[in-house]
């Protein structure tokens, strides 16, 4: 199974006391699927070994602010607000088509112990599993980028979107093959 990429995203002035809100900005500018609607909210507290503590199914054209209302009364700062959702990228099956893809948005309280630290070490308050990693790179059987350059624009546009509605510190895209996703892009499109 290919690695997932990771999008991780730290905050200036990230505080436990603002999980949902931070969670409800990232509702507002995620681009859900068109071609199938629906999402699986979670929390959960401690880690990811203990059973969520809440877990529901969403209608992808609920509010985000109702979302950020249903999890609040389970957030405290050793928890974790999930969301398992699907974004649309093209995805190669001996040809490029425009499927829904799974994404998993991940806001963090300071004391949630994690499974999958970052190359970074440092504990980031959202991340957010992008899908597999293939999915953004070239294709060695087709010689058609565009599909690449598409799915790699969706997640620029992502990043902007949450630079617009939270205040970012610094980001990174990476996955657990590679510490800089970014560079390993870069030399595969210089070849």
């Amino acid at each position: 199974m290919p690695d997932p990429l990771y999008l991780s995203v730290w905050l200036t002035g990230y505080s436990p006391l603002a999980l949902t809100i931070y969670f409800q900005r990232i509702l507002e500018v995620f681009p859900y699927s068109q071609l199938k609607v629906g999402s699986v909210l979670r929390v959960y507290a401690v880690s990811f070994q203990e059973a969520p503590v809440f877990e529901g199914f969403i209608d992808t054209g609920m509010n985000a602010a109702e979302a950020a209302d249903i999890v609040q009364e389970f957030v405290h700062d050793d928890c974790c607000i999930q969301l398992e959702t699907k974004w649309d990228l093209y995805q190669w099956d001996g040809s490029w088509e425009l499927k829904p893809s799974r994404v998993r948005i991940e806001v963090y309280g300071p004391r949630f112990e994690r499974d999958v630290l970052n190359p970074l070490g440092e504990p980031e308050a959202i991340c957010i599993d992008l899908g597999p990693e293939g999915t953004f790179l070239p294709e060695p059987q087709s010689d058609q980028l565009r599909h690449v350059q598409s799915n790699i624009r969706s997640i620029l546009h992502l990043a902007d979107d949450l630079r617009g509605v939270l205040a970012v510190d610094h980001g990174l895209l990476w996955s657990e093959t590679e510490d800089n996703f970014a560079e390993r892009l870069r030399l595969l499109l210089d070849e």
